[in-house]
This record gives C-alpha cells, structure tokens and sequence, in this order.
C-alpha cells in the first residue's frame, strides 16, 4: 500500500514516487511549498508597498483601525502590520486605548451556555458614565450615595493578565429588586448591565469599573468593609433629607405588625456611629428623640422606630415635593398607604412647615 489513507498521489496519480506527507507523493508536495512560498513572497512584497508611513499613520492613528484590520486590506499577517509599525517608529496604543476601541467596535466576545446547554455569544460593550456624577452635591446624587452608603460598596480587585496583576478599583450596588438599580443608572446616564446570582431568592446587582467614582465615594467616607464601622458624612443642609430617603431605600422598613394596628417605619445599621448620625439629622428636622436598641449577635446590629402618627412625620420629611424618580415606590406606597388612611378617619393633617 502508497500509504495508510491514500493509495496513490491526490495531485498526479503516481505510486511509484514516495508518499511524503498529505497524500502527495514528495516532487507534488515540494512543488506545492514553492508555489506558496512564491505567494507569500509576492503577497509580502505588495503589502509592503502599500505600507508606506504615511498610510500606517492614517489608518492606524487617524482612522482608529486595529493592527488585523490593516493586516486584512493588505494581504498580509498581522505581525508583517507591527514589524513594520516598529520599522518606522510609529507610536503604538496602549492596551486599554486598543481595549475601548474594540469594544466601541463590539469586536470583544465570550461564548456562554446557558441552562438548556446552548452556546450564546456574549459581546463585550464598553460601559458609558457620567464621571461627574458625584463631584457636587445635588438631589440626585445625595439619594444614590445613601443607597451605596446602605447596599453598596467600593472595592478593588485583581485583573489579571499574563504577565502580571492589576488591581483595578470598583463600585458595585446590590439589591433583592432592580428598580432602584434602574433608577441610579439612569441618573448616572450608566449603561452597565443588572445581573442576578439566579438563586431561589434573587439578589441583583451592577458593578462599575471607575476609578473617579472609587475616589470621590472615599472622599465622603465610604471604604471597603464599611458595614460595621461607617460614619455619617458631612452633607449641605439641603441634601441631608434625600440622602437619608437613599438610606432608608437601602436598610430601612416599613410595616405594620399583624396582631397590632400601630404602624411601625424602622431604621438598622450595623454602625452605632452612622445610625446616630441618622437621628441627630432627623431630630434637628423635627422629629421626636428615639432610642437607639441593639440586637446582639457575632456582629451586633442597631435599630430605631417611629410609630402611628410620627410615621406620618417622616412621610413627609422624606417624600414631600420629591420626583419618583428618588425613591424606592413599594416603601413610598406604605408609608403613603397609612397616611391614607389616617386622612380617612378625620384625623389632623400634620403640617409640614414645622418640618424645614
């Protein structure tokens, strides 16, 4: 037998010429390399020609196109595109420049298989910001840093490449329900994805890669394993009440006990600082002095509560003239619920102007 899986040369026909490799005897597979050779040599020779500097800075820096990109229209290897590129002495791009110009190109992809076993193809999308966002002081931004102050954090973590790691600093929010997730986005004109840990009892969350945002969040107290020992930031008198609410979307309750009518708003932190930060702001709005009680644990927790009638006093510190767009509905719809129904028996309307 010529060989295992031929029996004669697929080019020519002959047996009597050694088999060499591919079922070609060797003058067909030797002839075959020249003529490649040939080829590549003439394909090298055009694309060599037309990478000229001036074409390699137009294309490369000009219009933003990638090394293969070039590569492709010239007919050549994408490491002929560098070797000449360092010929010239041409600057090259940084990694995360050529990174952020791929992803504007969605030119970033994944393969993921889902539950049922099928393969999706994931592309990677540069994620869109307003880095601003927390620079000054405003409504919107008082309401989300007490929401990050509550279910948020800021943290770094490790990005590692083949060389070496990189620590790159994060921002990230989580919640049991997407709408305040929804909420901030939009505020922060963010185009980061909700994702979901698809447990029995969801949590979602985002996560933003900003070292601005992970700067100025510092600037205001936050810091990595907050939870315990976070303080109560300074705030402009104007944003303290909006910045409370984002609290209060984050770690505060409202309800009403079921063998009692007596409706019930409460407050817990795991910080006895930040919790007396909150009451010490509340007091100065009007609100009556509450105690501070603790539930004992491994890591203790601290709480207050208003009931009946100065529920309806916190209402309106927290809601009065504010865009739905700053609040969590299914709290509001609570507390709106039992103001409501304390309208409905007659009773006196409380007037907000002590409240300010």
């Amino acid at each position: 037998m010529w060989s295992r899986k031929y029996e004669k040369c697929i080019k020519c026909g002959t047996n009597i010429e050694r088999h060499l490799s591919k079922g070609l005897c060797i003058r067909c597979y030797h002839k075959e390399n020249e003529n490649k050779h040939k080829r590549h040599t003439r394909g090298l020779r055009i694309a060599s020609q037309m990478l000229s500097e001036q074409y390699i800075v137009d294309h490369y820096h000009t219009n933003n196109e990638s090394l293969s990109d070039i590569a492709k229209n010239c007919g050549c290897s994408r490491q002929f595109v560098f070797k000449k590129i360092k010929e010239y002495g041409i600057p090259l791009r940084s990694k995360s420049s050529s990174r952020c110009l791929a992803l504007n190109k969605n030119k970033l992809s994944f393969n993921k298989i889902d539950d049922f076993g099928n393969i999706n193809i994931i592309h990677l999308q540069k994620i869109n910001i307003n880095e601003h966002f927390f620079e000054n002081w405003t409504e919107e931004m008082a309401w989300v840093l007490g929401v990050i102050f509550t279910d948020g954090c800021i943290g770094m973590i490790k990005n590692y490449s083949k060389s070496k790691s990189v620590l790159r600093p994060i921002m990230s929010v989580a919640q049991k329900e997407t709408e305040i997730l929804i909420k901030i986005l939009s505020l922060m004109n963010c185009n980061a994805k909700i994702r979901s840990n698809k447990l029995k009892y969801p949590v979602y969350l985002f996560q933003i890669d900003c070292t601005k945002f992970y700067d100025d969040l510092k600037k205001y107290g936050l810091h990595p394993k907050k939870s315990l020992d976070i303080h109560f930031p300074v705030i402009p008198q104007e944003y303290v009440r909006h910045f409370i609410r984002g609290c209060w979307d984050g770690d505060g309750s409202v309800y009403k006990q079921k063998d009692r009518d007596t409706f019930f708003a409460s407050y817990v932190s795991g910080s006895l600082s930040f919790i007396n930060g909150i009451l010490n702001e509340l007091e100065k709005a009007g609100l009556p002095k509450r105690k501070v009680h603790i539930k004992k644990g491994i890591s203790p927790s601290y709480y207050f509560r208003f009931s009946g009638n100065q529920c309806v006093k916190l209402f309106h510190y927290l809601y009065d003239d504010v865009s739905p767009t700053l609040y969590l509905q299914r709290k509001y719809d609570k507390f709106k619920a039992y103001y409501d129904l304390k309208n409905s028996f007659g009773k006196k309307e409380y007037n907000q102007t002590t409240m300010f």
